[in-house]
This record gives C-alpha cells, sequence and structure tokens, in this order.
C-alpha cells in the first residue's frame, strides 16, 4: 500500500537534487615556466618527425636559462630577444606587453618564445601575441620550419644554422653551438608532462613513464630497456 507521502518525497528528493551543488574539480596542477617548453618541444619533435632532441638543442642555445629551483639550464617560454638584447620574464603577460611595448616604437624584429621565432620574419606564424608565447603553439611552427629548411639543404646540421641565420659566417657559428648541445649524453631528467594518457613506452629517444597518478617523461637512449621506469603496453 503506497503512503500518500511517498509522491511529495520523490518531488522532494528530485528538487534537492536539482539543487544539490556539483562535485568540485581538483584545481589543474600549476606547471612551472620552467617546464612548459620541452613537453612541447618533444611533441613537436615527434608529430614532426625530427630527429630526436635536435629541436631542443635549439631552444637550449635560442632561450636557455638556469633554473633556481633545479640548478639545470632549461629552455624558457616567456623570452624575447629584440635589438641584440634578450629579456626574460616571470609571466606570459609580462612578455606580452614587453613585445607590445617595443612594437609601439616601432621594434618589429622580435624573436619569442621557447623557439624565439622572430615576428617580422614569419608574420604568418601566429595569429596573435597569445599563440606566439604558447608552447606547443611555438614548438609545433619551428618544428615545421626546420622541416622546410631540412628539404631544401638535406642537411641537419646546415637547416639548423639556416634556422639562426642564412649569412654563412652567422649559420656557421650557430650551428657550432647548437651541435655542441646536441651531441652531448642525454639527461635521464624527468618531465612533468600532464593531461596525456600514455603507459611507459620508448619513442624517438625518450621513455614515457607512468608513477601513480604522475606522468613523466624521461630522456633515454632509444635501445634502453625501460621496465624499471613502469610496466609497458
Amino acid at each position: 500500500m503506497r503512503s500518500a507521502a511517498a509522491p511529495f518525497v520523490r518531488r522532494l528528493l528530485l528538487a534537492l537534487a536539482v539543487i544539490a551543488p556539483l562535485p568540485v574539480r581538483a584545481a589543474a596542477p600549476v606547471i612551472p615556466a620552467s617546464q612548459l617548453c620541452r613537453p612541447a618541444i618533444v611533441s613537436a619533435e615527434s608529430s614532426s618527425r625530427l630527429p630526436a632532441r635536435l629541436l631542443e638543442a635549439i631552444a637550449m642555445v635560442e632561450s636557455g636559462r638556469l633554473d633556481k629551483q633545479s640548478a639545470q639550464r632549461t629552455p624558457w617560454p616567456w623570452t624575447i630577444n629584440a635589438e641584440g638584447e634578450g629579456y626574460f620574464f616571470d609571466s606570459k603577460a609580462q612578455a606580452i606587453a614587453a613585445v607590445r611595448a617595443l612594437q609601439s616604437r616601432g621594434v618589429m624584429s622580435i624573436d619569442v618564445g621557447c623557439m624565439q621565432v622572430n615576428l617580422l620574419h614569419h608574420p604568418n606564424a601566429f595569429a596573435n601575441l597569445d599563440q606566439a608565447f604558447d608552447p606547443y603553439v611555438n614548438a609545433r611552427y619551428a618544428a615545421r620550419y626546420l622541416n622546410e629548411l631540412y628539404a631544401r639543404t638535406i642537411s641537419w646540421p646546415q637547416a639548423t644554422g639556416f634556422y639562426h641565420s642564412q649569412t654563412p659566417e652567422l649559420g656557421a657559428v650557430y650551428q657550432r653551438r647548437v651541435m655542441a648541445v646536441w651531441e652531448r649524453p642525454m639527461q635521464m631528467q624527468p618531465i612533468p608532462v600532464y593531461n596525456a594518457g600514455f603507459a611507459a613506452f620508448s619513442r624517438s629517444g625518450y621513455v614515457e613513464i607512468i608513477q601513480g597518478s604522475d606522468h613523466f617523461r624521461a630522456f633515454a637512449p632509444v635501445n634502453q630497456g625501460f621496465a624499471a621506469f613502469g610496466r609497458g603496453r
């Protein structure tokens, strides 16, 4: 036998369900600026089929900065170079404001972001400055450009020199600097990579690692086993 109060109770429960607060999602982790460029570069290298670590070597020469916390040199995303001077900023907003200030007084040749893409010589690289300082957009454009240079030169070292300058003297000096970084032994320094769902596997000289809820990308020789880092699949 149904109670006369049952329909009322059901309506009350439905009403409460509607107004009940939704579960609060945990805030996304705040990624330090020092860890923004390298995952973007690794992604661009892989998707563009570049030699492992070549784009990173270029970035180290272009925007490398000593990270005080890790005491290691790493590409820095909020970087510009204009009128022969390089500047490192603490935030994306500061870097964008600096570019706008330079442009307002007529300075157009400005290198920006992880890969120091020149806004004057690559006017169609980015839709706006926000994109220009997005590490993933910046690195993807640099990877495409490096591939274009390789298609013209059929030489990664020469393409690397052209990335900086097609003036022989300037390109040669730059090429030697990048090659010196590229040829250094790989470092086993884990780099957090967020919002990516891979199990541990080796690709292009890197290893993807899952440790509990944390996801890392580490540098390792392609032929090195990765059983110690996690379960592959």
